[in-house]
């Protein structure tokens, strides 16, 4: 039995394959947006104890970066899973 001249198969893993790869790289993205967030919290929560900006600071780093940490968890097992 001979292969058709237009076979679909080959057309379709390309797209299977550049579609995995396109999903990689956006999720990698999005990681990584997610932890410079975080960093960026803690940037904050530091500039703003060192200006003597304390009440700031505390609100920071009492009631954000929590709430950064467990969206940031939540990602990573979204990242993972």
């Amino acid at each position: 039995m001979r292969l058709l001249k237009n076979n679909v198969v080959p057309i379709l893993i390309s797209f299977l394959i550049v579609g995995l790869a396109f999903t990689v790289l956006f999720m990698m993205k999005g990681f990584l947006l997610q932890l410079i967030g975080a960093a960026l919290i803690i940037v904050g929560v530091i500039f703003c104890i060192f200006c003597d900006l304390y009440m700031l600071g505390y609100i920071l780093l009492g009631v954000i970066a929590p709430l950064i940490g467990i969206l940031l968890i939540i990602g990573i097992f979204i990242w993972i899973f």
